[in-house]
């Protein structure tokens, strides 16, 4: 029986438009048993957006988790790695967020060196499963 991910797929269009709009590229991936939606944002060099209906697993630690009807820490240091927690309305601040990240992220690498990190992510094996949507 096939996944129901209506909504998770209506969330991830409206942020991938939007990520699109200011520039970001954007690789997608639906989860083969949940309702899970993952994106990767310039080739995981800004991070990646994990769209759900439910928390994730442990061992995974996604920069950016929207996840409908959250309520609970909107940030939380996760084994030294900071993750950021978003409900399904609150696009808008995950968008704020991600454009900040980048502008910290070329502040600290330089546009270049974040340009070389991207093209070579871009080669990685991981980017086989994903699908390049923006």
């Amino acid at each position: 029986m096939p996944i129901d991910r209506k909504k998770q797929i209506k969330v991830a269009n409206k942020v991938i438009k939007e990520l699109k709009h200011k520039g970001f590229q954007i690789n997608q991936y639906y989860a083969k048993t949940t309702r899970s939606i993952y994106l990767k944002i310039d080739y995981g060099v800004c991070g990646g957006i994990r769209i759900s209906d439910h928390r994730g697993k442990k061992k995974y630690r996604y920069k950016f988790n929207l996840i409908e009807q959250y309520k609970g820490p909107k940030q939380i240091n996760d084994r030294g790695y900071i993750r950021m927690f978003y409900d399904y309305n609150n696009t808008e601040k995950l968008i704020s967020d991600i454009q900040n990240e980048k502008k910290l992220k070329i502040y600290k690498y330089g546009l270049y060196n974040y340009k070389s990190y991207m093209k070579k992510n871009s080669k990685g094996n991981l980017y086989k499963t994903f699908k390049n949507v923006a």
